[in-house]
This record gives C-alpha cells, sequence and structure tokens, in this order.
C-alpha cells in the first residue's frame, strides 16, 4: 500500500528526495567513486518492498507528523532526507555488525566499501539537517531539533555497542536495546516532523511515544525474520541477530538451567546444521515465546494508536499513521 501525503504520488515524492540528495552531493566535494557508492546504498534501500525497514515504506513518516499536526508535508523535505539517509546508514552499519547476508551491490565490493558509503551518507544526513537553519519555517526550532538527532544518533550507537559487548540475557535488557536501537530513532522522526507545526510539550510527547512503539513493532518484526538462522557467524561462532532476538532473549529468561545451556548450544551449531536450526524453533515454541511476542505486538500497538489519537485530531494524516500501525501489526503476525 502506498503512503500518500496531500496529492503528492508516491513515486513524485521519492523522485524529489532523490532529487534533493543528489543536489547536497552535488556541492558537498566528494567523489565522484563515493557518491556512486552512496546511490548503490540509497537504491537498494528503496528496492527492499517486503523489508520492514525500506526506504519506500517510511519515508512520509515526518511530514505525516507534520500535517497531523496542523502543518504541511513539504515543511519537512529537509528533516526527511536527513532522517531516511541516517537510517539507511544506520541500518547498513547494522547489517555489517550483525554479519548478516551482504546486499548484492557490496557482495563483491566487500564490506569496506559498505562501510565507506554508511559513512557518506551519515555526513550527507549532516548537511541536510544544517539546512534547517536557512529555512525561515523551521529556523525557529533548527538548533533544537540537530540537538535531538544527535542525541538520538548517540542512544542509538550506544545500544549497538552494546550488542557488540555480548547478547542481552533478560528482557529488560533487550527492551532497553531495542529502544535505543529502533524506538528512540522512531520517535525522533515523528517529534521532530511535528515539531515544524506545534510548540505544545504534551503533542510533542505524545507523537514521540506514537514512533517509539512504531519502532519498537519493526524491531519485533525484524526479530521475527532472525527465526531463520543465516550462515553468517561472529569470530565465537554465533549470529547476533538471531542471539539478541527477542523469542530466544525470552526463552533463555524462562527457561530452567538445563534447557538454557541446550539452546546455546544449538545457537552456536545452527548456522551449519539444519537440524539443530529446527530445535532451536522448536525450543521457542516451546518456552511460549510465540505467544509473547504476539502480546507485545498487541500492546504496541494499542499503545501506539493511543499516543497519536491523543497527539493529534482527527484527520487524513492520523487515519494514515493509524493505518501505518495496524499494518505492520498485522504483517508481523
Amino acid at each position: 500500500m502506498e503512503w500518500l501525503i496531500h496529492r503528492t504520488t508516491a513515486e513524485t515524492y521519492i523522485k524529489e528526495l532523490i532529487n534533493q540528495i543528489e543536489r547536497l552531493w552535488a556541492g558537498s566535494g566528494a567523489s565522484s567513486e563515493l557518491i556512486y557508492l552512496m546511490r548503490l546504498a540509497v537504491s537498494a534501500d528503496g528496492e527492499k518492498k517486503e523489508s520492514s525497514g525500506d526506504l519506500s515504506r517510511w519515508k512520509n513518516l515526518p511530514g505525516l507528523c507534520c500535517q497531523a499536526a496542523g502543518g504541511h508535508p513539504e515543511w519537512a523535505g529537509d528533516l526527511t532526507v536527513a532522517w531516511l539517509l541516517f537510517y539507511i546508514a544506520a541500518h547498513l552499519m547494522d547489517k555489517i555488525q550483525d554479519q548478516d547476508e551482504p546486499d548484492p551491490w557490496w557482495r563483491e565490493r566487500g564490506t569496506g566499501s559498505a562501510l565507506s558509503a554508511a559513512t557518506g551518507l551519515f555526513f550527507t544526513a549532516s548537511l541536510a539537517i544544517n539546512q534547517l537553519n536557512t529555512d525561515p519555517r523551521s529556523a525557529r526550532v533548527a538548533a533544537d531539533i540537530i540537538k535531538s538527532f544527535n542525541n538520538s544518533f548517540l542512544w542509538m550507537a550506544s545500544g549497538q555497542y552494546r550488542d557488540m559487548l555480548g547478547p542481552a540475557r533478560t528482557l529488560q535488557q533487550y527492551w532497553d536495546r531495542a529502544m535505543a536501537k529502533s524506538g528512540s530513532f522512531f520517535g525522533l522522526a515523528c517529534r521532530t516532523g511535528a515539531q515544524l507545526a506545534v510548540r505544545e510539550t504534551e503533542r510533542l510527547a505524545s507523537f514521540e511515544r506514537y514512533g517509539q512503539h512504531l519502532g519498537l513493532l519493526i524491531q519485533i518484526k525484524d526479530d521475527l525474520d532472525d527465526l531463520q538462522p543465516p550462515k553468517a557467524v561472529d569470530a565465537y561462532g554465533q549470529n547476533p541477530g538471531l542471539i539478541n532476538s527477542l523469542p530466544v532473549v525470552y526463552s533463555f529468561e524462562v527457561f530452567q538451567p538445563e534447557l538454557r545451556h541446550r539452546l546455546q548450544q544449538l545457537l552456536v551449531a545452527a548456522p551449519d546444521d539444519a537440524q539443530a536450526a529446527q530445535e532451536i524453533i522448536d525450543l521457542l515454541d516451546q518456552s511460549g515465546a510465540a505467544v509473547y511476542m504476539l502480546t507485545e505486538m498487541e500492546r504496541h500497538q494499542y499503545l501506539a494508536i493511543q499516543a497519536i489519537q491523543e497527539a493529534a485530531p482527527l484527520s487524513d494524516a492520523r487515519v494514515q499513521l493509524e493505518a501505518l500501525i495496524n499494518g505492520l501489526a498485522i504483517s508481523a503476525r
């Protein structure tokens, strides 16, 4: 389903975003080789139609929140470019850290090329967000929004680093990391988008809560995808994405020691052993992880809808934001 803002079609909106990005690159001094890599990264993200983390799915989020708050979605152009580029770069860094299957464009070029593209996208996003200072419609809140971006990404980087230090072993650790890595990032898009139109602290907090619950729903959806153990493993013979996923963390918390030990053994063996991978699925079913995840999806769905209804009066934009939550919750089941 395409998400529309006023009369602007999704295709036209994406094209304008790409044009804005190209203009930033043209005046940046970046080499043609690096720009080519960055184009590949942006294009690859836009082609992930079935992914919960793709460009086409979330491109309108800041503009929709601006519109739901009483503003015009066009006000959020630079903000949207910055947030999307940060998102694509962070998603790419996350794939590298978790040693996920490489995207086709960097499989042969190697991890170094992917890191270079991510670094370039981070700095391109910085150029975009600083343009808020030059637009009269956003200049009054530019400093606060830029600070929010910087704080959010430091929080997100902290969550990523905790994953490198070791897997989450309690549900509290899991949710803390999920909020840092995903919840805060989507909360940022929604709060800052609305901030272009309103100043009321309580309304902005409600927009932020909506985005946080959206981000946590996305995290749960991504964890469902990790239930198919990939081949890539880290230096310890383990896959970080699977080990840190919600069903695995839940199972470690509820299992008795002998089953926790067995699950740990299977996680090490699963990348090269189809029987071990199937036994993991059986153990996760035994733990009740599926029921827990369904309950959590329903909880975050309810809290997100409640938050956006507190934040904004009924409008086409709010209806679209509600539909975004409901559609994601259904697709994750």
